[in-house]
């Protein structure tokens, strides 16, 4: 019996109404727990979610600078390859003329028509007058 607790408790209004008091503390501090604990889920899965869309436009905006920059090179590069090409076809077009066709040759090869006797200069620069630079 040294166990035994000899303290009884009463069942007046007093100690029904702080037994009700307890139980409403403890209901209380159950759904403070509980609303804390869904608080901290949303926050965290907000965040999560958040960090991932962020991720996700930052990488597709990095991927967006790096295609313009791909394209922008790619447009370079081809108004040089069509500038190219005009002037071939312009090279072309003039050698198919004759009088051009003579010129160059003469000039460039030091061919000569009958009769006719070339000089060549140290610092001739015949080459550039048939080329049109």
């Amino acid at each position: 019996m040294a166990g035994e607790h000899k303290v009884r408790v009463l069942n007046n209004d007093f100690f029904k109404l702080r037994k009700h008091q307890t139980q409403l503390q403890d209901r209380k501090m159950r759904v403070r727990r509980v609303r804390r604990r869904r608080i901290t889920v949303i926050v965290l899965i907000t965040a999560i979610v958040t960090v991932v869309l962020g991720y996700q436009i930052i990488n597709t905006n990095l991927m967006a600078n790096s295609l313009n920059s791909q394209t922008q090179t790619a447009k370079e590069k081809l108004n040089g390859v069509t500038d190219e090409q005009s002037n071939l076809k312009q090279k072309v077009k003039r050698l198919n003329e004759q009088d051009y066709l003579e010129k160059m040759i003469r000039e460039k090869y030091y061919y000569s028509k009958k009769g006719e006797t070339i000089y060549s200069f140290p610092n001739n620069k015949s080459n550039s007058s048939v080329d049109g630079k």
